[in-house]
C-alpha cells in the first residue's frame, strides 16, 4: 500500500488480488524485520519471542540428505546476490551501508527503486544519483539502472546512458519497472505509463526505440526489458505478455527481468509461503523455453534475472520480521540460483514500519512490518541499520555458496528439511539445510560424499534453536544485534558420521573439505 507521496515499491500479484480495490502502488516501500532483543534462547530469536514462551521438549526426528556431487545443476553466477536501493531513502548512505552490503557479499545494486522508476527524472536527482553510483564502486557491486519508460523518453534514457560512460563505470540496464501493472490486464494499475498503446506488443516496439537510442551512445549497453513468471499474474490473461513481447525484442536484448512476492498482504499463511519456492524451478523452465522459442539465435545470450523478490506483495504484517521470512529468503535465493538465475535481489535495503497483517496464527511477535533488510529506525523499530531476520539469513546463503562455485543436486527425504550443496572444484563441498519445521528438530545424515571421519568441518548455524551450535537446552547466549558478527554461531567439528542436528525454524551450512 502507499505509505507516502514519494514512497514506492513494486509487486507482482496472484489473480485473485483484484476482488478488492487495488491502489496505484501495490506493495509500499517499507523495511525491517528485527524487535529489539538482547538474548536469544530456544525460544526467543532476534525477531521476537515465539507465541508458546513455556518451555517444551524438541523432538528430534532422523532425515537423510544424498548429495550427488556428479549431478550438475548451475553455478553460483557473478552477480547472483543483489539488492535494491532507492532514491528515496534518507538512510541509504549512512555510514553503516557498506559494511553491510559487504558482509552480505552484494555484487548488485538496482537504482533508483520499484515504481518510482517510471516517474524518476535521473538528472534532477544528480547529486543522489552520483552517490549511489560511488557507493556501487566502493562495495564492488554492479549498478541496474531502471530508465523512465513510464513518463520518460529514449532520448532520456540515452542521455542517462551517455553520462555514466562519461563519469561512471559501466552499469545494467532495465526499461520499466513492471510496465504489465499499468492498467492493460483488468484495468488494474500501479505503474505509471503514458503511452497510448499499453499492451505487450506497445512497450514490446517502445522498447526497441529505447534500446536503438541508447546503443547509439554506447554500442555496448547491456540492456534487458519486463518480462512475467509463467503461470502468474497476469500469465494466462491476452494479449500473453512473455509471448507477444519476446518475439518483438528477443534479438535485441540481454536479459530478461522477473518479480516474484508469492504472497499477498492479510492472507499470510507461514506453512505455505514456505512451500511456495518448490514451484521455481517450474518458473524457470517455462520461461525459458519461451525465450528459446522467441529469442532466435540470441536467446543463448538471454539472462533471466530476478531483481525484485520478497514474500508479500503489499502492506508487510509481522511475518516479515520473522525468521520465517528470513527461512523463506533462504529458500527463495538457493531455489533460483541453482535452477540458473543470474542474480536474486531483495525488495529492499531500506524502508518504513506497515500496520500489516499481526495475526495470531503468525510465528513471532512483532507489530508491525517492514521490507527494508535494516531497520529505517522509525518508531517501534530497532536502531537504525539493525540487520533482520531475513540479514542473517542472507548473509547464511552467502557463506554457503560464493560466485563460482557448483550448485549439485541433494536431495532430502523429509519435506520440512530442505538441502542445498555446492562445490569449489574436487577440495570443498558446502551444504545447506533448512529446517522448516517450527516444532520439531531433524537430525540429518549425509550420504554421497566421500570425507573421513576425521575430517575437520565448519559449521554455522542461525534460527530460532541458536542458542549454541546443535545446543537445544535453552541456554542464553548474549549478542548485540549492531556488531557484525550477529547471532550466527560457528564451531569447528569433526565430520565423523557424517551426521548433523538442525534445530526447528534453523537453517545449518557447513564447510567440508574432500579428500
Amino acid at each position: 500500500m502507499r505509505r507516502s507521496s514519494i514512497v514506492y515499491g513494486s509487486a507482482l500479484l496472484t489473480i485473485f488480488t483484484f476482488l478488492g480495490a487495488i491502489p496505484n502502488e501495490v506493495h509500499a516501500a517499507s523495511g525491517l524485520g528485527v524487535r529489539p532483543a538482547t538474548f536469544v534462547t530456544l525460544n526467543t530469536l532476534a525477531t521476537g519471542p515465539r507465541r508458546d514462551l513455556a518451555p517444551k521438549r524438541v523432538t528430534v526426528l532422523p532425515t537423510t540428505v544424498t548429495i550427488s556431487p556428479q549431478e550438475k545443476l548451475a553455478k553460483v553466477p557473478p552477480l547472483a546476490y543483489g539488492m535494491n536501493t532507492a532514491v528515496w531513502d534518507a538512510n541509504l548512505f549512512s555510514e553503516a551501508v557498506p559494511g553491510r552490503l559487504q558482509q552480505l557479499g552484494i555484487r548488485m545494486l538496482r537504482w533508483p527503486g520499484g515504481s518510482y522508476a517510471d516517474q524518476y527524472h535521473w538528472n534532477s536527482a544528480l547529486f543522489e544519483f552520483d552517490q549511489f553510483m560511488n557507493l556501487a564502486k566502493q562495495v564492488r557491486a554492479t549498478p541496474m539502472l531502471t530508465v523512465n519508460y513510464g513518463t520518460g523518453s529514449p532520448q532520456e534514457a540515452a542521455s542517462w546512458v551517455a553520462y555514466v560512460k562519461k563519469h561512471h563505470e559501466d552499469a545494467l540496464w532495465e526499461i520499466g519497472n513492471e510496465l504489465y501493472g499499468d492498467g492493460e490486464y483488468q484495468g488494474v494499475t500501479w505503474e505509471a505509463n503514458y503511452h497510448q498503446d499499453k499492451s505487450p506488443a506497445g512497450y514490446g516496439k517502445n522498447a526497441l526505440k529505447y534500446i536503438a537510442a541508447m546503443r547509439k551512445v554506447d554500442p555496448h549497453a547491456q540492456i534487458g526489458v519486463v518480462a512475467t513468471i509463467p503461470t502468474v499474474w497476469p500469465s494466462g490473461i491476452q494479449p500473453y505478455w512473455d509471448r507477444t513481447l519476446l518475439p518483438i525484442v528477443g534479438k535485441d536484448i540481454n536479459f530478461v527481468i522477473v518479480h516474484w512476492y508469492p504472497e499477498n498482504p492479510g492472507q499470510e499463511n507461514d506453512a505455505s509461503l514456505l512451500q511456495t519456492t518448490l514451484s521455481i524451478a517450474d518458473y524457470m523452465s517455462q520461461l525459458r523455453s519461451y525465450i528459446d522459442q522467441y529469442c532466435g539465435s540470441n536467446a543463448k545470450n538471454v539472462k533471466i534475472l530476478v531483481d525484485e523478490t520478497n514474500s508479500v506483495s503489499g502492506n508487510p504484517g509481522k511475518q516479515m520480521m520473522s525468521m520465517v521470512n528470513g527461512l523463506f529468503l533462504a529458500n527463495d535465493y538457493n531455489t533460483w540460483l541453482e535452477n540458473g538465475a543470474s542474480d536474486v535481489s531483495w525488495w529492499d535495503l531500506h524502508n518504513n514500519s506497515n500496520a500489516g497483517n499481526t495475526d495470531s496464527s503468525l510465528y513471532g511477535s512483532a507489530t508491525y512490518g517492514d521490507y527494508g533488510i535494516l531497520a529505517q529506525g522509525d518508531k517501534g523499530e530497532p536502531a537504525l541499520n539493525t540487520p533482520t531476520a531475513s540479514f542473517w539469513a542472507y548473509r547464511m546463503v552467502e557463506l554457503f555458496a560464493q560466485p563460482g562455485d557448483q550448485y549439485v543436486q541433494a536431495n532430502s527425504d523429509q519435506p520440512m528439511v530442505n538441502a542445498y550443496a555446492a562445490t569449489t572444484g574436487k577440495a570443498t563441498t558446502s551444504v545447506m539445510l533448512v529446517n522448516t519445521d517450527p516444532s520439531d528438530s531433524y537430525r540429518v545424515s549425509l550420504r554421497g560424499l566421500n570425507i573421513p571421519k576425521d575430517s575437520m568441518m565448519t559449521e554455522f548455524i542461525y534460527g530460532a534453536g541458536t542458542a549454541g551450535a546443535n545446543a537445544l537446552g535453552g541456554s542464553q547466549i548474549k549478542f548485540d544485534p549492531n556488531t557484525m558478527a550477529g547471532p550466527i554461531v560457528q564451531k569447528a567439528l569433526t565430520y565423523g558420521s557424517g551426521t548433523v542436528e538442525v534445530p526447528p525454524y534453523s537453517m545449518v551450512v557447513l564447510d567440508l573439505v574432500n579428500r
